[in-house]
């Protein structure tokens, strides 16, 4: 049980470092930076449901990385923003949810083994 919440919170705290990484130069050598963003939280989120048989940890990490570029849209209180209303932030903003949706929504695969 101890390691099962200590996987789930490196992965939403690895889900929140990408997310910031990624938020703050998403918009950064538009389309290539964005494209090399989107590709890496979808490693990542592979990654958790790969390495782990737990659901809850991949979703932990897609909360995570949803959460946090939630939050990031967001306008400051000096009124600065670090996701625009233009294409690559509504890219960045709707690929990321879908990318998390659909991670921890695939379902789960058993390979069988021969005897």
């Amino acid at each position: 049980m101890v390691e099962r919440v200590i996987c789930v919170v490196q992965a939403f705290a690895g889900g929140v470092v990408i997310g910031m990484l990624a938020t703050v130069v998403h918009g950064e050598w538009s389309p290539w930076v964005l494209i090399a963003a989107l590709a890496t939280v979808t490693c990542y989120l592979i990654a958790l449901r790969i390495l782990w048989d737990d659901r809850m940890v991949a979703l932990s990490g897609a909360i995570a990385i949803v959460v946090t570029v939630f939050i990031f849209a967001q306008r400051s209180t000096g009124g600065s923003v670090l996701i625009q209303a233009n294409l690559a932030g509504n890219a960045w903003v709707f690929g990321t949810a879908l990318i998390a949706g659909l991670a921890s929504a695939w379902p789960e695969i058993r390979f069988r083994t021969r005897d």
